[in-house]
């Protein structure tokens, strides 16, 4: 390690050197990244800044990253951190809290900072280095100066000759130095560097879109590009704007499971696997997650709440509206889907019958409003009680669809949650400013003329259930219960992991049978009525039953065997589908086939 602390000095001096015959007229922050032994994991980093007025200068590392709102404790993978001075002169550091260093700058005017960052996790929002790639965040491994986030920023890679690089960050050829705006766009545009990934590309309305593939997989390139270029101008003809002349789809492509995309301000980077295009569920995902990523382009990263615009990353940064940054927009990236007629509209309302069944199933959406799990996020990320959480994704997905149907059908349609869009789009990301919480609801009223405060206040600051036949009658459609065969007629309430060896009651649903007469979470399942149960045979103990009968539990707690009375309860409502009415209106039409862009021959088609 010391030797390449003695390589890293080198390194410094070098690249002072380098900026040194450049010119430093202009005030920036230059960076130079590298790597001697991909197989240790870490990263030699120089950061080289002036001086600011003081006698000291303080760095800092990101403790989290936008599109993951949790602490994430960049700093444990930072090491060896040093600064000197324009001489090559040594300057103390001090560590003064978890993300900060400060340097003793005094009698300098350019300071050099270098240091070790460790990288060997291979998600969408890490940094990770091996001999195929290497692969970073700036948010996660590139330290800044705090106030000075707003000064432009060059980056020097110094790399193998016959290593490529896929970023949408601009590359000057004369000096060799990728050139941005900011801090802030800098820390949200990821770098791949490998001299194996495979890049495609397509134009769109004057925009050039990249895809660049690391990892092996049997794609049907042409195929690929078709059906990505359908999603993005699906998207781009929506919102009426195109923000960026160039846009990159940074996909790592794994032989096992995962599943990881992250949005950016011009990319987006998605981890998948195990990758088979052939497998028509693989590419369903493949396709549903960089629709909704790119649709992230405009919401959040550039209609962006104004708790998150610009933020601390040394701290939280708190806003109520990410059930409309990350769940509307899981809305529009399905949406966006079925309109590009990469879904079909059977299988589109299939999965809306699903979501339902989901929210009817799961009481922690009668606990806490959406607007509350959008605040808390930062807490519950790390656990919440049980039956008290759920995902601003899936309820912000929701109420999406209930939004926009209900803006169509106040306006005879003339209107929609498209219009809402469009209008934050010319009064945020077009005025670069962030969106206060309260102007998500104000732009709804503006757009539709009508007044959405009573529904806000019920079912988006409060927990009021959603009737959902009321808003889908307004799309002609219909939501009907459907009762699996399997299914028993009686509700216990309890989860279950394990197997016929032993089974543990993992969670009990609040006001349940089960929770009702006392039973609990690691409790172990033995017997319903002295018949052995388990995880695989429960189901079929309970169809014996019907609702009111009375059932014995016999389960070991604390090591002791203990016996609960339960009084079963009828079951909850299994799952549903959603069927088109026999006698549709005028405006029931004109709202389903505009919501879904049904074509005229295929709007009453009968789709899978």
């Amino acid at each position: 390690m010391l030797q390449n602390i003695k390589k890293m000095r080198y390194f410094a001096v070098i690249l002072l050197l380098f900026f040194t015959s450049a010119g430093f007229a202009q005030k920036q922050i230059d960076y130079q990244i590298g790597w001697e032994k991909p197989n240790s994991h870490y990263f030699h980093i120089n950061m080289q800044f002036e001086k600011p007025s003081g006698n000291s200068v303080d760095v800092r590392i990101a403790d989290w990253r936008p599109g993951r709102y949790m602490v994430q404790h960049f700093a444990k993978n930072v090491l060896h951190v040093k600064a000197e001075n324009e001489a090559g002169k040594n300057l103390p550091v001090q560590k003064v809290d978890k993300v900060t260093w400060r340097i003793d700058s005094r009698g300098s005017k350019r300071v050099t900072v270098n240091y070790l960052y460790y990288a060997d996790q291979l998600d969408a929002g890490a940094s990770y280095l091996d001999d195929a790639e290497a692969y970073f965040n700036p948010i996660t491994c590139f330290m800044y100066v705090p106030g000075k986030e707003m000064l432009p920023v060059t980056l020097k890679i110094d790399k193998p000759e016959d290593w490529r690089v896929a970023t949408a960050m601009d590359f000057d050829d004369g000096d060799g130095l990728f050139k941005i705006g900011n801090y802030h766009d800098f820390a949200d545009s990821p770098f791949l560097v490998s001299p194996t990934f495979n890049l495609l590309s397509f134009e769109y309305k004057g925009a050039i879109y990249e895809l660049a593939f690391q990892g092996e997989a049997n794609y049907d390139a042409g195929k690929v590009v078709d059906d990505v270029k359908k999603i993005v101008a699906d998207q781009v003809d929506m919102m009426q704007d195109t923000p960026f002349e160039r846009y990159l789809f940074m996909y790592h492509l794994l032989p096992y499971r995962f599943g990881h995309g992250v949005e950016h301000k011009n990319s987006t980077s998605i981890v998948s696997g195990p990758a088979d295009f052939d497998n028509s569920r693989f590419y369903r995902g493949f396709l549903g997650v960089t629709s909704h990523e790119f649709f992230h382009a405009w919401n959040v990263e550039r209609i962006r709440p104004a708790g998150i615009f610009r933020p601390d990353y040394s701290t939280e940064n708190f806003t109520t509206l990410l059930w409309v940054s990350e769940g509307i927009t899981s809305y529009y990236g399905g949406l966006s889907m079925m309109r590009a007629g990469l879904t079909k509209k059977n299988s589109y309302l299939s999965g809306w019958a699903s979501n339902i069944r989901r929210y009817e199933n799961s009481p922690g959406y009668g606990v806490n409003s959406v607007s509350d799990i959008s605040w808390e996020t930062w807490s519950n990320s790390f656990g919440a009680p049980p039956n008290t959480s759920y995902s601003f994704y899936s309820m912000g997905n929701m109420l999406g669809l209930v939004l926009d149907l209900e803006i169509r059908h106040l306006t005879e349609n003339k209107k929609s949650l498209d219009d809402v869009f469009r209008y934050l789009n010319k009064e945020y990301a077009q005025k670069d400013r962030g969106m206060p919480d309260g102007d998500f609801l104000k732009a709804i009223n503006k757009i539709s003329g009508h007044s959405f405060d009573q529904f806000f206040a019920n079912s988006v600051d409060g927990t009021k259930p959603i009737d959902w036949q009321k808003y889908l009658d307004y799309a002609g459609l219909k939501l009907v219960e459907k009762k699996s065969k399997d299914s028993p007629d009686v509700y216990l309430g309890i989860a279950m992991r394990g197997d016929d060896k032993q089974t543990t009651i993992s969670n009990i649903t609040a006001d349940s049978p089960a929770f009702e007469a006392g039973l609990d979470r690691n409790d172990i399942l033995i017997a319903v009525d002295g018949r052995r149960a388990h995880a695989d045979n429960l189901d079929q103990i309970l169809k014996k039953h019907q609702p009111g009968d009375v059932i014995t539990v016999t389960v070991i707690r604390r090591e002791q065997l203990r016996d609960f009375k339960v009084t079963l309860a009828e079951a909850k409502k299994d799952d549903y589908k959603i069927e088109e009415i026999e006698e549709p209106n005028e405006l029931q039409q004109a709202i389903l086939k505009s919501w879904l862009n049904l074509k005229d021959d295929d709007a009453s088609e009968d789709q899978q």
